[in-house]
């Protein structure tokens, strides 16, 4: 089952994706914003370096959740003969496979045709045959779906470095029985058939179950907004609140800029909320109306109208509201926390600034083996009895180079379920 009716409720399930060969892989050209192959990383990552950060954030996650590796997904579905002909038709359509490489491809076996499909080469290794570039943004499951109460929004990228992974998404949730019976989003079908319509799970917080909030950003369209809200509304859902975030790579994300870290509590980048910042976003509120959808356009700041909305939050500053260090903590994903259950939540060690105002509104920041000796230690490794105690944990991660792709935690975390 999936369900997620809130940021913060306790953590059940979770797909994450190590980084890998996609990223040994990566040239030069691949961090080039003129180049063709352009992969939206900032450079070419310390790929040891990336796989110990991520292995603390995968440790931490397993002390409370069941974690699923995205590609072991992709290996279970890619031995049903459906489920591989769907990707690779796909995949075709994208990258002009030649019959002749299509064929090769069909021949192998479900890991091997996994690694070439996330490293680019004939069997995935490094020096295969080139087939295409690899996809190192994987690593950031949180943008291939999102689940919005019990509905699944597939992933529609925007960017073309990024249409194979949702190519992988789509196949995934077709065929894994971790899906059976789930509901998938109409729109999301659409999304897969039209380019205008583009979303990424970045940019959709579930507040509670009646409200969402959704970035308007340069990564998600305002015609795929739309028709979500359309959806929603029909299923559950109250309102809609539309973020409009400056169109810019800083904050491509709606959770580049804000995410909730217990009830009433939130981390968020001040410019999202200063009247007359650059970098303002603009709130308008969609509700149902009797003859359809109600489009209003709010006078106060996200904040503001999420009070109005009965969901009042005390905010941390991505770092501690300085107007440097909120820049430079901004572009390492300082308020880019995920949380594993009220209060208890993960970011980067790096947001040296927005750590201490995290502490100052009441987190403990600690390292991850800080965090697990603690769980181990004072609650028998029990997450209830961790989240019934009512404390409040910060837990930084390393993210050195995990940031260079231009996510935090939150980005590397899809879930499927929370309390």
């Amino acid at each position: 089952m999936v369900q997620v009716f809130s940021e913060v409720g306790r953590l059940r399930r979770v797909v994450i994706q190590a980084p890998g060969l996609a990223h040994e892989r990566m040239l030069p050209a691949h961090i080039e914003p003129s180049s063709p192959h352009y992969a939206l990383f900032d450079d070419l990552i310390d790929v040891v370096q990336a796989r110990r950060e991520h292995a603390q954030l995968s440790a931490v996650l397993q002390s409370v959740a069941e974690v699923h590796q995205f590609e072991d997904l992709v290996v279970d579905v890619l031995a049903q003969k459906d489920a591989r002909s769907q990707v690779l038709d796909a995949v075709s359509g994208q990258c002009r496979l030649s019959d002749g490489d299509r064929t090769t491809l069909e021949g192998l076996e479900p890991t091997a045709l996994m690694r070439s499909l996330l490293v680019g080469t004939l069997g995935g290794e490094i020096d295969g045959q080139e087939l295409f570039p690899p996809i190192p943004n994987l690593i950031f499951t949180r943008d291939l779906a999102a689940v919005v109460g019990r509905l699944v929004v597939v992933g529609s990228a925007s960017k073309l470095a990024r249409r194979r992974e949702s190519a992988l998404t789509w196949t995934v949730v077709d065929h894994h029985p971790i899906f059976a019976g789930a509901r998938v989003s109409e729109a999301s079908r659409h999304g897969r058939r039209s380019m205008p319509l583009t979303i990424e799970g970045g940019d959709v917080l579930v507040l509670s179950p009646s409200l969402v909030c959704i970035g308007a950003s340069e990564r998600t369209s305002w015609s795929m907004i739309v028709q979500l809200a359309d959806e929603l509304l029909a299923s559950g859902i109250s309102r809609v609140l539309v973020v409009e975030m400056p169109k810019q790579r800083s904050s491509m994300h709606l959770d580049t800029v804000f995410t909730q870290t217990h009830w009433d509590h939130c981390a968020v980048y001040r410019p999202l909320l200063q009247r007359g910042s650059r970098e303002e976003a603009s709130i308008t509120r969609l509700r149902q109306g009797n003859e359809g959808i109600i489009v209003e356009k709010l006078s106060g700041n996200l904040l503001e109208c999420l009070a109005d909305e009965g969901h009042t939050l005390s905010p941390t500053f991505c770092g501690g509201g300085h107007p440097v260090h909120e820049q430079r903590e901004q572009w390492t994903d300082g308020a880019n926390y995920v949380a594993l259950g009220p209060g208890i939540v993960v970011g980067y060690a790096r947001n040296i600034h927005t750590a201490r105002h995290m502490e100052e509104a009441g987190f403990e920041v600690m390292d991850p083996p800080t965090f697990l000796s603690c769980f181990d230690a004072e609650y028998n490794g029990s997450a209830n009895d961790l989240f019934n105690s009512g404390r409040r944990m910060a837990i930084h991660i390393r993210g050195s180079e995990l940031s260079r792709g231009r996510g935090g935690p939150r980005c590397l975390t899809f879930p499927l379920h929370r309390d």
